[in-house]
C-alpha cells in the first residue's frame, strides 16, 4: 500500500481547512509525498513555503539554512540549485520517506495544475531580496495562468513589490500580531485575506474588523480539531492544519 493511501476519515468540512505544507503531521512536509496525501485525503488547498536561492531557482523549501529537512549546512540566500537538486528531503522524517525530493516550483505548479489543487505560496525573503523576490515569483506565475495561486508573505516590502509586478494575483499577508493598519493593507496592498496566528484570535471582534473590510481571515497553524470548531464559530473563514485529515 502507498503511503498516500493511508488515509484517515473524511474531513467535516474540507473547504475550509488548508493543509499546512501538505499533510506535515504525518509526511516530510514540503514534498510531493505530503502535497498528494492532502490531496488524497480530499483537500483543495495547500499552503506551502517558496524560497529564493542564489542562482535565482525558486524552491520549495521553508527554512533559512539546511540542516532540519535537509543535510547540509548552507544558508539558502547563499546556495545554488546543485547544492538541493539531490538532497533526501524525506529521510529526516522516517526511513520509510527516503528519497523525496526538494521541489522547484514550477514542479509544484505544474502538480496542482494537473489536480486542480489551490496552492498558497509562502515568500521567504532570505537575505532581504524582497524586490528580486517579488520581480521572479511574479514573472514565474506570468507563465502558468490556469494555475490556482495565492501569495503570502510576513515582508510587508516583498507583498508591496509583488503587487506591482502582479496586480492581478491575489495577496495574503502574514502576521504573529494583529495589524493596527487595515486601511493600508486594504488600500495599498490590495490583500484579500490575512494569515494570522491562531493564537492572537480569542473573540469575534478579532474578526468582524476585517471581514468589514472584506478581507478573510485564515489561522495558523491549528492542529486541535476543537481549537479549529471554535475558530469556526468566532467567523475565521479557514484554518491551516499539520493534520488536515483530523479537522
Amino acid at each position: 500500500m502507498l503511503w498516500t493511501e493511508k488515509i484517515c476519515e473524511p474531513m467535516v468540512k474540507p473547504h475550509k481547512v488548508i493543509a499546512h505544507r501538505g499533510m506535515s503531521g504525518k509526511f516530510p512536509e514540503n514534498t510531493l509525498l505530503a502535497f498528494d496525501a492532502a490531496r488524497h485525503a480530499g483537500l483543495r488547498w495547500l499552503e506551502t513555503d517558496i524560497s529564493l536561492l542564489a542562482d535565482e531557482t525558486l524552491i520549495v523549501f521553508h527554512d533559512e539554512a539546511q540542516g532540519r529537512t535537509v543535510a547540509g549546512d548552507k544558508l539558502v540566500a547563499d546556495a545554488n540549485w546543485e547544492d538541493f537538486q539531490d538532497a533526501d528531503a524525506g529521510v529526516w522524517k522516517g526511513e520509510q520517506f527516503l528519497g523525496q525530493k526538494v521541489l522547484r516550483l514550477a514542479t509544484l505548479i505544474s502538480w496542482a495544475e494537473v489536480h486542480d489543487m489551490t496552492l498558497i505560496l509562502e515568500m521567504k525573503c532570505h537575505g532581504n531580496r524582497e524586490y528580486r523576490s517579488a520581480e521572479l515569483l511574479a514573472s514565474s506565475l506570468r507563465k502558468t495562468p490556469k494555475a490556482n495561486i495565492i501569495v503570502s508573505s510576513f515582508d510587508i516590502d516583498f507583498l508591496r513589490y509583488f503587487r506591482t509586478f502582479a496586480p492581478h494575483i491575489p495577496l495574503a499577508s502574514v502576521h504573529n500580531f494583529l495589524p493596527e493598519d487595515i486601511y493600508f493593507l486594504k488600500t495599498e496592498l490590495a490583500i484579500e485575506a490575512v494569515h494570522l496566528d491562531s493564537d492572537l484570535i480569542s473573540a469575534s471582534t478579532n474578526i468582524t474588523v476585517f471581514h468589514q473590510q472584506g478581507i478573510k481571515i485564515r489561522a495558523w497553524t491549528v492542529n486541535d480539531p476543537s481549537r479549529a470548531y471554535d475558530l469556526f464559530d468566532l467567523g475565521v473563514d479557514m484554518v491551516m492544519s499539520d493534520y488536515p485529515e483530523q479537522i
